[in-house]
C-alpha cells in the first residue's frame, strides 16, 4: 500500500469514527429548533419499541425451536438429498436448501443454519460464499408483505403483484446465484 492509500485509509476512519455523533447531534438540534420535545420523544419510541420487542418473541422462539426440530429430526438433510440432483445443476449446494426455505420465513432462524454451514463447510469455501450472497439478497417475505402493505396505505396499491412479490423477489435473490 502507498503512502498515499494509507493517507486515505486514515481520513476515512476518521470520517466514520465522528460521523455518527455527528449524526445524532444533528437530530437532537434539528429537533431543538423545530420545536419538537426531543427526549420525551425518543422515551415514546423506545416504549413503542420495547412493546414490540415482547409481542414478536414467542413467534422468535417457536421459529427457532421449530427449525431446531426440523434440523435435529434429520428433515433438512433428507430433502438436501432428494433435491441434491436439481440445484447441483445449477450450482447451488444441496445443504443450502434449509437456509433457502427458512431464509423465507425468519432471518434470524436462518442465521442459525448459516452458522451450522459455515461451521461444516468454512466461511471461504464455495457454500460459505453462496451462503453470505443468499443471506445479503433476499430477505422474509413478511418484511416485504409488511413493506408492501405500507405502500398500499399511502395510495400507492400495485394489485397485479401484490401477492407475489414477496416470493418473486426471493427468488430473484436466489436465481442470481444461479446466473453466476
Amino acid at each position: 500500500m502507498t503512502v498515499g492509500e494509507c493517507e486515505a485509509v486514515r481520513a476515512i476512519a476518521h470520517i466514520s469514527d465522528i460521523i455518527i455523533p455527528i449524526l445524532i447531534f444533528f437530530i437532537v438540534g434539528y429537533g431543538a429548533v423545530s420545536g419538537v420535545k426531543v427526549y420525551e420523544s425518543f422515551l415514546k419510541g423506545a416504549k413503542d419499541g420495547l412493546k414490540i420487542v415482547i409481542d414478536i418473541v414467542p413467534t422468535l422462539i417457536g421459529l427457532l425451536v421449530a427449525v431446531g426440530m426440523l434440523r435435529a429430526s434429520g428433515f433438512f438433510d433428507m430433502l438436501g438429498k432428494v433435491l441434491a440432483p436439481v440445484t447441483e445443476q445449477v450450482g447451488l449446494p444441496a445443504q443450502l436448501l434449509p437456509l433457502l426455505i427458512v431464509k423465507m420465513f425468519s432471518s434470524s432462524a436462518a442465521t442459525g443454519l448459516v452458522l451450522d454451514i459455515f461451521r461444516t463447510s468454512g466461511p471461504d469455501s464455495y457454500a460459505g460464499l453462496v451462503t453470505s450472497i443468499l443471506m445479503s439478497c433476499t430477505d422474509t417475505m413478511l418484511i416485504l408483505r409488511g413493506s408492501e402493505e405500507y405502500l398500499q396505505r399511502q395510495g400507492l396499491e400495485f394489485v397485479l403483484i401484490k401477492r407475489a412479490c414477496p416470493l418473486c423477489y426471493h427468488f430473484a435473490g436466489c436465481s442470481g446465484l444461479a446466473a453466476d
